[in-house]
């Protein structure tokens, strides 16, 4: 069975509440505490529903009521609650006292909601523009090591020619260098992506020409 509806509809009032009928029912109130809503409208008069009642009072009518802009904490602490708790705005209420359940809601629909989207839409922009910036420098170095493998050929190139003998100098009799072996040695892979290799292949070549 579902819920019984709070009253009977016919001949209940709705719309906008009078002066007249918030003062009736705070008096009510005040003399007999809020609570018992089904029994309001009976016990006052009020041509209202008992749900319009309770709302009236709750975000309307009960002292302490805070208008205006929300603070930065009250900002946070929405949206750390609405994280947990998801859309019960009464519950959220439930921690900010001075603030109504009605006036959160309608301040996370429209302002809240739409500030995460734009700091969650620029911390997107931010990844992104971090992981081509990476792609960009490693493109980058990628392109450093390949002149610099270029340089170190051509570097080797030349050494090779130079000491290709038409007629072998003096300091080189008996030294056969291995660019005009007629079956080179095969020589072990040139690595030029670290500080490291390079010196190696460097130090390899002198004592091999030393």
């Amino acid at each position: 069975m579902g819920r019984p509806p709070c009253c009977d509809k016919i001949g209940v009032k709705k719309g906008p509440w009078t002066p007249e009928e918030d003062i009736i029912l705070v008096s009510y109130i005040q003399e007999h505490g809020p609570g018992n809503w089904r029994a309001v409208p009976t016990n006052t008069g009020l041509l209202r529903c008992s749900k319009s009642c309770r709302l009236r009072w709750t975000n309307y009518l009960r002292p302490g009521i805070k208008r205006g802009n929300f603070t930065d904490h009250e900002e946070k602490m929405i949206i750390h609650l609405q994280a947990l708790l998801g859309n019960r705005w009464a519950a959220i209420a439930s921690y900010l006292p001075q603030r109504t359940d009605n006036d959160i809601k309608n301040f996370w629909n429209t302002h809240l909601k739409k500030k995460l989207r734009k700091i969650q839409a620029g911390q997107g922009d931010q990844s992104r523009d971090g992981l081509s910036s990476a792609g960009s420098q490693q493109i980058s170095r990628g392109q450093w090591e390949r002149r610099l493998q270029t340089d170190i050929n051509m570097a080797r190139q030349a050494l090779c020619e130079a000491l290709s003998p038409g007629k072998p100098s003096s300091l080189l009799t008996g030294l056969k260098p291995a660019c005009v072996n007629e079956k080179p040695a095969p020589a072990a892979p040139i690595y030029a992506s670290s500080t490291e290799n390079i010196a190696r292949l460097l130090k390899g070549m002198d004592d091999k020409w030393s």
